[in-house]
């Protein structure tokens, strides 16, 4: 219970952690009403929340909105009175190193404050002392999450950096890193910490993180932690624009490491978006995509032979269709390990992002081609994390539709299978079926048909949905027939308008004026349909649990909305045992999944759409493939 006088939200216990000792922290009285404040959930270590609240007494004029977009006019306030707690903590560094080498920006800005009383300074230096990260959190403290998503700016956690940490170490001493959209630093102290010669580029367009980056005490204070300035540098830059004009200045392998913005697509402008695309060109994903998958793509795009990257970054990139550029070059780049590292869902590793995370690594080309290492990350905040499943899959073939482990490992799968296959288009003639143009107009019923020349129409299906079984014979078609169904298609030639009966016919499309659609003005004479092969075999190519597959024994000549199997091998003596090995296997489960493994369109309902370049690949087992080809 609360003691007298205080509200319950007043006095909260902070769990133990490795980087803050058990305390209790005060939660301000303006908060507890905003019951959507992340203020009200998170504690605070004190040193942050006193910083915070003498921030908040300056009552300075506010920094543009414009140099820290989403903060409001309150927060603006403060942040311009944190430029003097920057000053200050700048003063503590050991050499008291020249604030002239910072960006101009930041120079104004730690000019824009009075300083803070020491000992509120002091409790900050100590905190940063201790390994602790109070910079991040007094940013955190003064904008809310919501406000913080417009810049998409979310902080590290240290056990997913010690994560990381784990995923390069076999990666060499690059010559230089790049941390994109730096924040206050924790990827570029960590890869100071790391590697003791590489040189390190933080940029970020917030002038105010990279001010408390930049007035870090701690740089130079521990030679031997390898927190050396001089390898420091800090860009006040779009890092998309830095990667075209900076980052190939950098000699020596490079290196890409950090935690880029998690700045939703809803929240970039048309011109912003418009801005990004150019700048990552041709693997530019689509106009849905957030901040962080334009960072990805550039990243990507600006790769040579020697360089790699290490991104913590939203998981929907794995599925999301506008990825798909992403993914299909993350594919294709064979010869460079490539690892996927998927923290568990339910674990909130940024506070306030709402957004399940992964590490993407990508290393050095190297001289044999490499498998798509997949890792399920177990662990949680308090403990760390370690490599928990790992699973290793070939990059050969399409493109899997999407990275999540399951279609990764289904590709796995039907790759294997596919070394000891053959694709059905190496063993048949797949195509659509007829495309009318008028589908009411070229299908007849039985009664209408009856009254034309025999030779003026033939069998025909345009739908399977009607047929009772797998096997469209003449009974099965005569039975449509009786129903009403329009499945007897128009067979007509130039020479036969000369018969009165069929010029009717053709009078009556004039008068509906089908000779002016598109698909029959382009033929000659409008009404002359294409001539197709009979297929052996109908498929049809929408499925939810299946796709339908059904016998063609009556030769009927389907519309566009089915597609024709038509085996190339077409003696007679083993035609009849081929189409039915063949028919059996798509029916089957194996055959069924390798349908939907191949249909890429995705419907409503769970629908999925095969394609008939899809269809050609298909993989036949070797048993069915020899049966089909030798009999």
């Amino acid at each position: 219970m609360a003691p007298p006088g205080k509200s319950k939200f007043e006095q909260r216990k902070r769990p133990v952690s490795p980087q803050y000792p058990e305390q209790l922290t005060i939660i301000d009285a303006d908060d507890v009403g905003d019951v959507r404040s992340e203020r009200r959930v998170r504690v605070w270590p004190k040193s942050v929340s006193d910083i915070a609240a003498w921030c908040r007494k300056q009552k300075l004029e506010p920094i543009s909105h414009k140099e820290v977009p989403g903060a409001n006019h309150f927060e603006r306030q403060q942040l311009a009175a944190l430029g003097g707690v920057a000053a200050a903590l700048a003063k503590r560094r050991p050499g008291r190193q020249s604030i002239r080498q910072f960006p101009e920006a930041v120079r104004q800005w730690l000019k824009a404050s009075e300083e803070p009383p020491p000992q509120l300074v002091d409790a900050i230096c100590e905190d940063i002392a201790a390994g602790a990260d109070p910079l991040a959190l007094i940013y955190e403290r003064i904008v809310s999450g919501p406000r913080r998503r417009l810049l998409g700016t979310f902080f590290t956690p240290t056990p997913v950096l010690d994560y990381m940490h784990h995923v390069l170490r076999n990666l060499p001493e690059p010559a230089a890193v790049a941390d994109p959209g730096a924040g206050v630093g924790a990827f570029t102290i960590a890869a100071l910490k790391w590697w003791r010669e590489s040189e390190v580029h933080a940029v970020d367009v917030n002038l105010v993180t990279l001010g408390l980056l930049a007035a870090r005490p701690d740089l130079d204070r521990r030679p031997s932690d390898g927190l050396n300035r001089s390898r420091l540098r800090l860009r006040h830059e779009d890092f998309l624009e830095w990667l075209i004009t900076r980052w190939p200045e950098l000699d020596g392998a490079r290196l890409l490491l950090g935690n880029p913005p998690y700045t939703r697509h809803q929240q970039l402008t048309a011109s912003e978006k418009s801005a990004a695309r150019a700048a990552v060109g041709s693997l530019a994903p689509g106009l849905r995509s957030g901040l962080s998958t334009y960072f990805l793509a550039a990243s990507l795009a600006a790769l040579k032979p020697k360089d790699a990257l290490c991104l913590l970054l939203p998981a929907n990139w794995l599925e999301a269709d506008y990825a798909k550029s992403v993914r299909q070059r993350l594919w294709s780049v064979g010869t460079r390990p490539t690892e996927l590292h998927l923290f568990p869902n339910d674990l909130n590793v940024f506070p306030g992002a709402q957004v399940a995370a992964m590490v993407l690594y990508v290393g050095p080309e190297r001289s044999r081609r490499q498998k798509l290492k997949v890792v399920r990350v177990a662990g949680d905040l308090e403990s760390g994390f370690r490599a928990s499943v790992v699973n290793d899959i070939e990059r050969v073939g399409v493109t899997p539709p999407s990275f999540s482990p399951r279609k990764l490992l289904a590709s796995h799968v039907a790759n294997r299978r596919a070394s000891e296959a053959t694709p059905l288009g190496v063993l048949a003639n797949i195509r659509r079926g007829v495309a009318t143009g008028a589908n009411s107009f070229f299908l007849r019923t039985r009664s209408e048909a009856d009254e034309l020349p025999r030779h003026a129409y033939l069998p025909a299906i345009s739908r399977l949905r009607d047929l009772i079984g797998d096997d469209l014979d003449e009974k099965e078609h005569l039975e449509l027939s009786s129903k009403g169904v329009r499945c007897w298609m128009l067979n007509l030639q130039t020479g036969d308008a000369s018969d009165p009966r069929i010029q009717r016919i053709i009078d009556e499309g004039v008068a509906l004026s089908l000779h002016k659609r598109h698909l029959c003005k382009i033929r000659d004479p409008w009404y002359s349909l294409e001539t197709v092969p009979t297929p052996d075999i109908l498929v049809g190519p929408m499925g939810k649990e299946k796709f339908r597959v059904v016998v063609n024994s009556v030769g009927a000549t389907p519309t566009n909305t089915l597609y024709g199997i038509q085996l190339k091998r077409r003696s007679d003596d083993v035609l009849p045992g081929a189409i039915s090995e063949l028919t059996n296997w798509l029916r089957s489960d194996i055959g069924q999944d390798a349908l939907r493994s191949a249909a890429r369109g995705h419907h409503g309902d769970g629908l999925v759409k095969l394609e008939p370049g899809a269809l050609k690949q298909v993989q036949v087992p070797a048993h069915i493939a020899k049966f089909l080809e030798d009999g």
